[in-house]
């Protein structure tokens, strides 16, 4: 657990801030090869900067390395070439190579980064202007993307189907938003999704979470489930309870629970997607949903659940040679098949900010665990 920790602070971290900022266009880098350079033809996803403007933001408040040049750097980006770019208001999805828009939609996944990666900038900075960005940021989100049957539609045009996972992470921003602000309004916001989990999201029958909804937020049929959501949602859950001081939700450790059965159709790793029946229906696995998974565990650990740091330690003693032992230290495998064969191309800097958020995760658990011994 420390050697995942201090892979991520010295090695992954400093890595990207030399090889994933593009300091000729702006921004960051959509991707890279896996030598280390930057995949420049690749088009970028507007979220991608705001989850690395997150990376660096929370590495920043944990001391573990000055990045606020790169976080100003990132959000000065966001500003100049992503929000009202076209004079309408909210951030943009899609910028070229070079920085110009090639898909102006306003997505509600997209802004839902925004929000957390501005909360982040906040307090590694203390700007109050990103603060208000971010405030503003929500605003416009409940403004163009509120849904009369609850939550919100998948952005300003309401289009099909409409899904959990955007939900699950405006839940996230709404806690790093009460996190950075210290207002109780945004842990209430929270707290109607987490109605929406627990009435719509999360079948009454089985505890298993599903993927897919019509305009009513009525399950689409066939049913679709992914376990690395079903542990992201365990592991959010956890953080709600540590930030709004109420006792854990029941969901929690259902929800982690029912992606660890998930493991043994997938030799010991959470595999894509699965049908309702619990058929495979997409046999890969990538390694976001293996970091999801493990920050689950940490977070059952840190709240009294006996073998959690057990079974952390040993997932990751699983994840490492595959995923993270690679030629270029600092860069990682994404994406293998069921058999392990090797599926990516490029290596995406949308997971530094799952390797972050678990790392800062292990560092807390780790502390909790040698204050047990002692």
């Amino acid at each position: 657990m420390e050697h995942f920790v201090g892979w991520c602070r010295d090695t992954v971290l400093p890595f990207w801030a030399r090889h994933g900022v593009d300091r000729k266009h702006g921004g960051f880098y959509e991707q890279l090869h896996f030598d280390g350079r930057p995949d420049v033809r690749a088009n970028r996803r507007v979220r991608v900067s705001a989850r690395q403007i997150y990376a660096f933001s929370h590495a920043s408040v944990l001391g573990w390395l000055d990045a606020r040049e790169l976080v100003g750097w990132g959000v000065d980006y966001l500003v100049s070439k992503t929000y009202r770019p076209d004079g309408e208001p909210g951030f943009v999805h899609l910028l070229d190579g070079e920085g110009a828009v090639c898909d102006a939609r306003r997505d509600l996944y997209d802004h839902a980064f925004h929000i957390l990666g501005l909360s982040w900038a906040y307090q590694a900075t203390q700007d109050s202007q990103i603060l208000k960005l971010a405030r503003d940021t929500l605003a416009y989100t409940d403004e163009a993307m509120s849904a009369k049957e609850g939550g919100w539609h998948e952005g300003s045009e309401a289009i099909m189907p409409r899904r959990q996972n955007p939900h699950m992470h405006m839940f996230e921003a709404l806690l790093a938003l009460y996190e950075a602000s210290e207002d109780a309004h945004y842990l209430c916001r929270a707290e109607e999704v987490l109605h929406l989990l627990e009435t719509r999201f999360v079948d009454p029958k089985t505890g298993m979470l599903m993927e897919n909804f019509d305009g009513a937020l009525c399950p689409i049929h066939p049913i679709r489930l992914e376990p690395g959501h079903m542990a992201e949602w365990c592991w959010l859950l956890h953080r709600y309870a540590m930030l709004s001081g109420q006792k854990m939700h029941r969901l929690a450790n259902l929800l982690g629970q029912n992606a660890d059965q998930f493991a043994s159709k997938g030799d010991g790793l959470l595999l894509e997607a699965f049908a309702g029946n619990g058929d495979i229906i997409k046999p890969s696995h990538r390694l976001w949903a293996q970091i999801e998974w493990l920050k689950s565990m940490l977070a059952r650990f840190g709240a009294g659940e006996g073998g959690m740091m057990e079974n952390a330690s040993a997932l990751l003693g699983k994840v490492r040679e595959p995923y993270l032992e690679v030629e270029t230290p600092g860069l990682w495998m994404d994406q293998f098949d069921r058999e392990g064969t090797p599926m990516a191309t490029y290596v995406p800097a949308s997971i530094v900010y799952h390797l972050v958020s678990a790392a800062a995760e292990a560092q807390s658990a780790l502390k909790i665990s040698k204050g047990q011994q002692v």
